[in-house]
């Protein structure tokens, strides 16, 4: 039974990161699964990496001017 105990808690720690990048609104698109990839890969270290990186209200958007029509 200890060792079922154990493997869902090493499978949680395994999981946990991806559930954190998949609910944040810091990237979008092919960003967000690029950091994906490299969090499956090396799981904390890339988590710990994305939130120093990454921006805490996500990419800010330039508006664009739009020139009106005459």
């Amino acid at each position: 039974m200890n060792e079922v105990v154990f493997l869902i808690i090493v499978l949680s720690a395994y999981i946990l990161p991806v559930v954190i990048v998949l609910n944040s609104k810091r990237t979008q698109g092919h960003e967000k699964n690029a950091w994906l990839i490299g969090i499956i890969f090396f799981s904390w270290l890339a988590l710990v990496m994305y939130l120093t990186i990454i921006p805490k209200h996500g990419r800010v958007k330039k508006h664009r001017k739009v020139k009106p029509k005459s």
